[in-house]
C-alpha cells in the first residue's frame, strides 16, 4: 500500500510499529522509562521536512492501507498522538535518551565495540537494516533526489567528531557500501516483493 501511495516515508510503518511495542511493553510490565539510543551529537540535527514523516502519524498508515490495499489494521502494532498523550501523562512512562547524559562520541563507542565484542560496522547510519540500506542508498537518492548522508554527517560537523572535508569526500562515492552489495540488495528487494526489475524502475520513475 506504501509503495502503491508513493510517499516519501516508506519505513513510517517499520518506525510507528516500533514506538507502539515498546510503549505497549512498558506499560504492560508497569516499567516507566524506556532507554532510547538516539542522541544530540551524532544525530540531533533536525531531519528536513521534505525527507521523512511525522512518526505519530497512526490516521496516515491507516487511510494508506484502506485507499491503496484495501486492509482494515486490526493486529498491526500501531502509535498516534493520542497514545503518546496516554503513555506520557496519563500511565508516565517517557523515553529517555541516555547518551545524552555521557561525553558520547561515535568512533568511541565503535572502538569499544569493535574490541570487546567482534561488533562489525557498516558503513553508513542505519544500514544494519537490508530494507533501510535499499531505502535510503538507492530509493532516496534515486526516486526523490534526497541523500540522508548529508544530514547525518553534518551532525557530526557539528559536534566536531568529522571534518567537513571528510563528509564532502565521503559524499563523493554512492550512498552504497558498494556497487556489488546494491546489486544482491536489488535482489533480495525483487524476490520479498515479487516484482521484475522492469516494475522496479516504473516505481523509481
Amino acid at each position: 500500500s506504501f509503495f502503491k501511495a508513493d510517499v516519501l516515508d516508506i519505513e513510517l510503518l517499520m518506525d510507528n510499529a516500533m514506538l507502539a511495542v515498546n510503549y505497549q511493553q512498558a506499560s504492560k510490565y508497569k516499567i516507566n522509562f524506556i532507554l532510547g539510543g538516539t542522541n544530540i551529537t551524532s544525530e540531533g540535527m533536525a531531519m528536513p521536512p521534505n525527507m521523512n514523516w511525522f512518526k505519530y502519524d497512526k490516521r496516515n498508515i491507516y487511510s494508506i492501507a484502506k485507499e491503496k490495499g484495501n486492509i482494515k489494521i486490526r493486529t498491526f502494532p500501531s502509535f498516534g498522538t493520542l497514545d503518546y498523550i496516554r503513555y506520557k501523562f496519563l500511565e508516565g512512562i517517557s523515553m529517555e535518551h541516555f547518551l545524552d547524559y555521557l561525553p558520547y562520541k561515535k568512533e568511541k563507542a565503535l572502538e569499544i565495540l569493535k574490541n570487546k565484542f567482534s561488533y562489525k560496522p557498516y558503513p553508513y547510519k542505519h544500514y544494519e537494516s537490508i530494507f533501510t540500506r535499499f531505502y535510503q542508498g538507492y530509493i532516496l537518492p534515486n526516486k526523490f533526489k534526497i541523500d540522508k548522508r548529508k544530514i547525518h554527517l553534518s551532525t557530526l560537523i557539528m559536534s566536531n567528531q568529522i571534518s567537513r572535508d571528510e563528509c564532502v569526500k565521503i559524499l563523493k562515492d554512492i550512498p552504497y557500501p558498494s556497487q556489488d552489495e546494491l546489486d544482491r540488495d536489488i535482489e533480495f528487494f525483487l524476490k520479498k516483493m515479487n516484482w521484475s526489475i522492469n516494475k522496479l524502475q516504473e516505481y523509481i520513475e
